[in-house]
């Protein structure tokens, strides 16, 4: 299959990069080329079918007191990461889709780095809601021009899984402590503040339903989660790809997973081109700022 074009179906405008800052997410419609979603579709199914690729987020909610059975065939919540490292498919959504370019916009970065990508599917009767979290106490990094990319493959409204954002919780400035995303209990031997409640009518609160070719992109330090799939018959896959930025640089945080690269680093380190963490996007030379 031939790598899709880099060039978005639109620029990212004005009022949206001012949303982005402000509320720390912003929905962007119909900016990715129905070609990348073709192109993702294939690897994503051949992904959740293999185990060893992802971990069954039922089975995990169902161990820790949760109401997943993980002996369902239908209604599972499946959750992977780093699949760019082992598939073609996914480094090239990562590295050379219009993606980079986007974060850069929202960010006003002149370079972008690839930090992880993940893959995200709620199978129809999934009962899991993702429970609030933040990015970034699971990011060994510091700084401001961090940010998560979310592609929804299937139409995604709030009866599907559509995600939720607390607006404006990004400028907290808190780090908190990294969750087991199916319930709010803090990972082991993690440090700093849980995440704190948010009472369902804080008018904070967003949900954004979405359509294949969209894009939602979140700050690291927004809180955000999603709904259960409580349709019977619509599947909600979707893939993210974390990037970073001019300025930032390693946080190794004790307890949050850690990735092969990060043996060879130290807190404090800029984040520069590695195998583990590569360039993806610079700004061309005489642009401008």
């Amino acid at each position: 299959m031939s790598t899709p074009s880099a060039e978005s179906l639109r620029p990212v405008t004005d009022d949206e990069v001012a949303r982005f800052v402000t509320d720390g997410v912003v929905h962007l419609p119909g900016i990715l080329p129905s070609a990348w979603l073709d192109h993702l579709t294939g690897p994503v199914d051949e992904t959740i079918a293999d185990p060893s690729t992802t971990v069954d987020m039922t089975a995990l909610s169902a161990g820790l007191g949760g109401t997943g059975d993980p002996g369902t065939v239908d209604g599972r919540f499946l959750s992977g990461v780093d699949h760019w490292l082992h598939h073609r498919a996914f480094a090239a959504f990562a590295t050379t889709s219009p993606l980079p370019a986007i974060a850069a916009a929202l960010m006003d970065a002149g370079r972008i780095h690839l930090y992880e990508d993940s893959v995200l599917v709620k199978e129809p009767g999934t009962v899991e809601a993702t429970v609030l979290h933040q990015d970034l106490g699971y990011f060994h990094l510091s700084g401001e021009r961090i940010c998560t990319c979310w592609v929804p493959l299937d139409p995604v409204t709030v009866d599907t899984g559509a995600m939720v954002y607390v607006r404006g919780s990004h400028r907290s400035g808190t780090v908190y402590r990294p969750n087991w995303f199916v319930t709010p209990g803090p990972l082991p031997n993690t440090e700093g503040e849980a995440v704190p409640a948010i009472h369902p009518e804080d008018d904070r609160l967003t949900h954004i339903p979405a359509e294949p070719g969209d894009v939602i992109v979140h700050h690291a330090g927004t809180l955000h989660g999603a709904g259960p799939n409580r349709s019977a018959t619509v599947r909600r896959r979707a893939v993210s790809v974390r990037y970073c930025g001019d300025g930032v640089r390693y946080e190794i945080r004790p307890g949050a997973p850690t990735k092969p690269h990060h043996a060879d680093v130290r807190s404090g380190d800029p984040v520069v081109d590695h195998p583990g963490c590569p360039l993806v996007w610079s700004r061309p030379l005489g642009s401008g700022r």
